[in-house]
């Protein structure tokens, strides 16, 4: 039996899941389920369900990047968004006619499909590829990070385009970029208040604790949450997603993967309001950079728009900034979307899961609109 080398990793080794020492370079080697999966495709026959688990399972182990102190784990549904990103940039990087349809049709659809999955797929065994989420039924059901990795490295890749490859045009002024970059900080740092404020936002009464803890209990305002089995308050809802219940919930937002509620909703609002800015503003000042601009006259004073690009995609700087002034617009249609429903939301006085369930008010005014957005802004 050969001795055991218990000699550091290097940042390319790992320790694969047969217990042995591995290197990044043999990711592609000595692989029986990929061989017997081509196999079967080669003899027009249909892959097995365990098959393709054991692919799964091989792809997700060798999946690494070099770090120190050993390769590390890349979960599959980050490196899925990267690669999503990463490749819808790239086909828009052609002609205007592959534009159009990458991110018309292409990139919705993709997302659409992914999604799907997503929503389909029963979580393994495995539970460091696929969170668990509990559902009525019993049945466990997959939390994918795709939609966090998604919006990260949509954000990562635009602002690396817009410095590196708008910027050196040397149109663009510093106070200009200095607007794009407090409208980005405002909308990265609110939304990343958002996560790290998302609580219950409610202590549970302690009978040990608590004199009155059957006053509480009995007087309605405290109910036993039928999921989680807790005493919460009357006004809590449970989240399948997340597990817990939180007070006033709104809703579970996929792309933060974090739930909204009376705690970090106001910070969402912000994030939505100053992102889309941001994303509309960097989309105007990259394709008035690239496109020949023109003056239009407004009232008490001019904007400068894009007026056509006959130089879109003579090279790859321009192409870049083209497909991702694109991507920028597709961003912003999302965030627009989502930011109008929460603000019709707080002028009715609902949240959003209930807006989703047509649970709105039959009488409603102006003036209740502007008392509900009071409420919410000012409410303690």
């Amino acid at each position: 039996m050969p001795a055991q080398d218990d000699s550091a990793l290097c940042c390319c080794e790992y320790i694969n899941k047969e217990g042995e020492r591995s290197h990044l370079l043999g990711a592609f080697c000595d692989c029986e389920a990929i061989d017997e999966a081509f196999d079967r495709l080669f003899t027009l026959k249909s892959l097995e369900k365990r098959n393709v688990e054991k692919i799964t399972e091989t792809v997700y182990d060798r999946l690494r990047i070099p770090w120190r102190g050993g390769a590390k784990k890349v979960p599959l549904d980050v490196a899925g968004a990267l690669v999503c990103v990463l490749l819808t940039i790239f086909l828009g990087c052609f002609t205007w006619t592959v534009t159009i349809i990458t991110y018309v049709v292409f990139l919705p659809a993709m997302l659409f499909s992914i999604h799907r999955f997503i929503r389909k797929k029963v979580a393994t065994d495995n539970t460091s590829t696929y969170g668990i989420r509990r559902l009525k039924d019993g049945k466990k059901y997959s939390r994918s990070r795709f939609y966090f990795a998604w919006l990260t490295a949509s954000i990562s890749f635009l602002l690396i385009i817009y410095y590196t490859q708008v910027i050196p045009y040397l149109k663009i002024s510093p106070y200009e970029n200095f607007a794009f970059v407090t409208f980005t900080c405002i909308s990265c740092t609110s939304f990343y208040l958002v996560c790290a404020t998302s609580c219950p936002g409610f202590e549970t009464p302690n009978k040990a604790r608590d004199e009155e803890y059957e006053e509480v209990i009995e007087s309605g305002a405290w109910r036993l949450c039928a999921e989680c089995t807790k005493q919460v308050p009357r006004l809590a809802s449970h989240c399948w997603t997340c597990d817990t219940c939180y007070l006033l919930r709104d809703h579970h937002c996929l792309w933060l993967d974090t739930c909204v509620s009376c705690v970090n909703d106001r910070w969402f609002v912000t994030g939505l309001s100053f992102g889309l800015c941001a994303l509309c503003y960097g989309v105007h000042l990259s394709l008035t950079t690239v496109c020949h601009p023109r003056l239009i006259d407004l009232y008490l004073t001019t904007l400068l728009i894009p007026s056509h690009c006959p130089d879109a995609f003579i090279n790859l700087q321009s192409s870049l900034s083209i497909s991702a002034a694109c991507y920028g617009i597709l961003l912003a249609i999302f965030v627009a979307v989502a930011l109008i429903q929460q603000l019709v939301c707080v002028m009715s006085g609902v949240k959003l899961r209930e807006y989703r369930r047509r649970q709105l008010p039959y009488h409603f005014s102006v003036k209740n609109g502007f008392r509900n957005c009071f409420n919410f802004w000012w409410r303690q």
